[in-house]
């Protein structure tokens, strides 16, 4: 796999990351605030504490699946160094091979001499 491909998959699995962490947030968050509503002591509870209990199991599943990310790693076949280069790194290299080189026209070199 290319490294540009990875950078594909890991923006995708961040996003899906933030986008689970998120709707975990939010859903913790209805479920206090439904709680709240009918709970007889209601009144004792902070209104700031349904935002951070959603955000303390926002935080949770993010972890979570940041730990999932990272065993799956470990279980995937690290990159040989050994491996020939990349097609990006084997047109870097071939550039530097290859001077840039200006084509003139016959009347130009005939001016020059």
């Amino acid at each position: 796999m290319t490294g540009e491909c990875m950078n594909r998959w890991r923006r995708i699995w961040v996003t899906v990351k933030l986008l689970a962490a998120f709707a975990a947030c939010l859903t913790v968050a209805v479920q206090a605030f439904n709680y709240m509503l009918e709970s007889p002591d209601a009144a004792q509870m902070h209104p700031l504490s349904i935002l951070v209990v959603g955000l303390i199991f926002g935080f949770i599943t993010y972890g979570i699946l940041s730990l999932i990310e990272r065993a799956v790693r470990g279980l995937l076949p690290h990159p040989d160094p050994a491996q020939p280069q990349t097609e990006l790194e084997e047109d870097a290299v071939l550039m530097e091979e290859q001077p840039l080189a200006l084509t003139a026209d016959d009347s130009t070199q005939q001016k020059n001499q």
